[in-house]
């Protein structure tokens, strides 16, 4: 057993098993990286790949963003409704999460790995406001760690198919048990230590390599450790929302220990996530 887990470990870290970045992708990481890239340079990128494009225009178009008229258009999309930082990381998490095969892993829930990446996401970038502005983080970076905090769920799934499908699916059968201990029992590695090695070697932002090599990690204290403490703070609160159990944000140990946090905005926070989380479900299905 122990020889096989050592396998699938090997198999995840050879390079031949990393599914390439197509040429979108690769554009838009670019992107990501530049401050002064204009609308139009990125509607451009997106527009390289017609069904990036038509996603990106039908999330402008959903009831999440509530628009009066009808968006036709990537630049109108952005312009209108999403703005330039919101596209250039929902459609990098669009373009990235296409480049994984997940036929071999059936049982994977592709809906409630969008769900749980765009709801960390919203979350994490809302908290940023309770940061005090000279040490705030950068709101699309963390935004960007939300939606890939669960990205290495999707290599394991492509590299390894029916092996990860056993895990998920004793997952489902014993939910008191982690997946991540069913994972590194199983497998030899976990979903999170996957994203992290993945992250390097997709050579992503420093901040989000960090926040995903990072995730869980009480004792980390460099110069990320008020992004990852967020991003801890809401994966930890979306899993509490998914497993139905009774959590208030206020209670979260992530937040204690970031100095200075203006607490008395966390109410309003949690009540505008907790009422948005329907919409985003549907907007997940979307994009599965």
């Amino acid at each position: 057993m122990q020889a096989d887990r050592e396998s699938a470990v090997r198999e995840i870290l050879q390079v031949k098993h990393l599914p390439p970045l197509s040429t979108t992708a690769a554009k838009l990481l670019e992107a990501i990286s530049d401050d002064e890239i204009d609308l139009k340079a990125l509607a451009a990128i997106i527009e390289m790949d017609p069904g990036l494009a038509a996603r990106i225009v039908g999330l402008a178009n959903s009831a999440y963003f509530a628009q009066p008229s009808p968006v036709y258009s990537v630049e109108e999309a952005i312009i209108r409704v999403l703005g330039l930082n919101m596209v250039k990381s929902l459609a990098l998490g669009i373009s990235v999460a296409g480049a994984f095969n997940l036929e071999k892993c059936p049982v994977f829930d592709l809906p409630g790995y969008w769900y749980k990446a765009l709801a960390c996401g919203q979350l994490v970038r809302s908290l940023a406001v309770m940061v005090p502005l000279a040490r705030r983080p950068d709101p699309a970076a963390l935004y960007l760690g939300g939606l890939f905090h669960n990205l290495g769920a999707l290599l394991l799934a492509h590299v390894l198919g029916e092996a990860y499908a056993g895990a998920l699916s004793r997952a489902v059968q014993e939910p008191a048990e982690r997946l991540l201990d069913i994972e590194r029992e199983r497998l030899g590695i976990d979903h999170r230590e996957a994203g992290a090695w993945l992250a390097e070697r997709w050579h992503l932002p420093a901040a989000i390599v960090a926040m995903m090599g990072q995730l869980g990690d009480g004792d980390y204290s460099g110069t990320y450790q008020t992004e990852v403490d967020l991003l801890n703070c809401a994966v930890e609160r979306m899993s509490a929302v998914r497993a139905g159990e009774a959590y208030a944000l206020s209670e979260c140990r992530w937040l204690n220990r970031i100095d200075g946090l203006e607490r008395q905005r966390i109410l309003r926070i949690e009540e505008t996530f907790l009422g948005q989380l329907d919409d985003l479900e549907l907007v997940a299905r979307q994009l599965a």
